[in-house]
């Protein structure tokens, strides 16, 4: 069990050591990149690295999750291969679309230099994932 956690840490190490340098689909408009899935919990955490922010599980649309600006990260696991669209809630407009990603079960889909979005009284960002399939999907939130 112990060589499983090492292998799955190192290969979350190289995933988090690709992010600032690839290019992927960042460019495009309303796209995000696609990564390889880091699993919950093995994430470092502090200033400038992922932190873990919540989950849900959903048919439709997801929960919300906060996040302060910079990049944010959802991470798909369960759930169907199709197109995931980001959204930040604003109770008084209509919400703002942020772009979408394709994720398959075991990807994650960042979105860079959102902090745009940041307002409110709490200086959060409220996001939350929708998708067109009408099948359950697990996201976790990465901030």
């Amino acid at each position: 069990m112990k060589l499983k956690k090492l292998s799955i840490a190192i290969l979350v190490w190289i995933c988090v050591l690709m992010l600032p340098f690839s290019t992927g689909l960042a460019s495009n408009e309303g796209m995000a990149e696609t990564v390889v899935f880091a699993p919950t919990g093995i994430l470092p955490m502090g200033p400038g690295e992922w932190d873990y922010v919540g989950s849900s599980t959903f048919v439709s649309s997801s929960a919300y999750a906060r996040s302060g600006g910079g990049d944010f990260m959802f991470c798909l696991n369960p759930g169907p291969s199709t197109y995931y669209y980001l959204y930040e809630y604003d109770p008084d407009n209509a919400d703002e679309y942020v772009g979408y990603v394709y994720l398959k079960a075991g990807q994650c889909g960042v979105f860079r230099n959102i902090g745009k979005y940041v307002d409110g009284k709490n200086k959060k960002a409220e996001f939350y994932v929708a998708k067109n399939v009408g099948e359950t999907a697990h996201v976790d939130f990465w901030d």
